[in-house]
């Protein structure tokens, strides 16, 4: 509470004294002991008093929630992002372009809440309301306008009375209704030529409510583009990388061509191929630079979409498991690191890595809520 707020509560308990106070003085005659009405005086001061500090002590609390990261469970979401700052449309080309976004390869096999109501392969319908609720969704008003332009969507096809919507060709049988990490790597591997690696988005943390729409506005012009997610931690702290998947490998190629390379507000980016930046995680590993970490689960709808956007701390860490891991990379040294020990790796094929010599990996795993080009942090 600012000297200001305790001010103004401590002003308004003493006007409550007084007023008090007067009606006392009032409904007892002035003819009644003194001592007992001193006494009655110095009692109601006390207990505002109490209640002064009781207010404070409140107002302390609130504040503290407020700046307290969201907490589910024991998983803290740390992500800032916030869709609710752009205006509402009816804009039918925005409304397929996030839809068909979510039912797309780059996002469906990824989304966990998604795929589960998609059940895989067996395509189940989702219903537009559960769609609608989405975070990037909200604002397309009126919910008449979602139907009326998935209507004419070469992707999706609207079915049970215009109430739901599924994807015209399913996903391959060999992707099961469970969330299989194989199949996932399987469509992140065919992604892999036309993605690429940005850092240089703002210090680690520096978030802001727009940055993954600012982000996404500045790959904009370099598209088509499939999807951008964020890098996080494991509780969602953006790392200040990306991972940019473009529509096609040319897109890709002609990106990394560009000379001047682009500037995120005006300072320089470090950019290379996706598959460059595993590259170069698999061999810190093997010199032992860097070390696996434990893996860490996927999320949302990244473009990009719910945030998957993202992942956090780590936890206190198993020594036994610590020595465990010099002894393989001890072996792996004497054999001349073969390929039978490849280093570990998340369910896109991206090496899991964190720094020996900090609490956190420099830069550890690809965006989770990730928030991707599209992104909706699901609540």
């Amino acid at each position: 509470m600012s000297e200001e707020q305790k001010t103004t509560v401590n002003a308004e308990s003493a006007q409550d004294v007084q007023n008090v106070l007067a009606e006392l003085k009032e409904e007892k005659p002035s003819t009644e002991n003194a001592g007992q009405e001193d006494a009655n005086e110095a009692r109601i001061v006390a207990e505002a008093a109490k209640l002064g500090e009781k207010s404070e002590q409140s107002e302390e609390k609130s504040q503290q929630r407020e700046q307290r990261p969201y907490q589910r469970g024991n998983k803290v979401n740390n992500s800032k992002f916030d869709p609710s700052t752009q205006k509402e449309t009816d804009d039918p080309v925005e409304i397929r372009k996030q839809v068909e976004f979510y039912f797309s390869d780059s996002n469906l096999p990824m989304d966990k809440f998604l795929f589960s109501k998609v059940g895989g392969s067996t395509n189940n319908a989702v219903p537009l309301s559960i769609l609608h609720s989405f975070k990037r969704m909200r604002r397309f008003q009126p919910f008449s306008a979602i139907v009326e332009a998935l209507k004419s969507s070469e992707t999706l096809e609207l079915v049970d009375n215009d109430s739901a919507v599924k994807r015209k060709v399913p996903l391959p049988e060999s992707v099961s209704q469970e969330h299989n990490t194989d199949a996932i790597k399987v469509f992140e591997d065919k992604a892999m030529p036309r993605s690429i690696y940005a850092k240089g988005f703002g210090r680690f943390g520096s978030e802001e409510p727009t940055t993954q729409l600012d982000i996404e506005a500045f790959f904009e012009p370099y598209g088509p583009i499939k999807a951008v997610r964020l890098r996080r931690t494991n509780d969602k702290v953006f790392k200040g990388s990306v991972f940019v998947e473009f529509e096609d490998e040319e897109k890709q190629k002609a990106f990394l061509a560009l000379d001047p390379k682009p500037q995120w507000k005006g300072e320089d980016l470090t950019i290379k191929s996706k598959k460059q930046y595993c590259d170069e995680k698999v061999e810190e590993i093997k010199a032992g630079k860097v070390h696996p970490s434990a893996n860490r689960g996927r999320g949302g709808r990244g473009r990009g979409g719910r945030g998957r956007g993202g992942r956090g701390g780590r936890g206190g860490r198993d020594r036994n498991n610590e020595r465990d891991w010099r002894d393989r990379r001890n072996d792996d040294q004497k054999n001349g690191f073969q390929e039978s020990r490849e280093a570990q790796k998340d369910s896109r094929g991206v090496p899991v890595v964190q720094s020996t010599g900090q609490k956190r990996s420099a830069d550890g795993e690809a965006n989770g809520d990730r928030a991707a080009k599209k992104v909706d942090a699901k609540e």
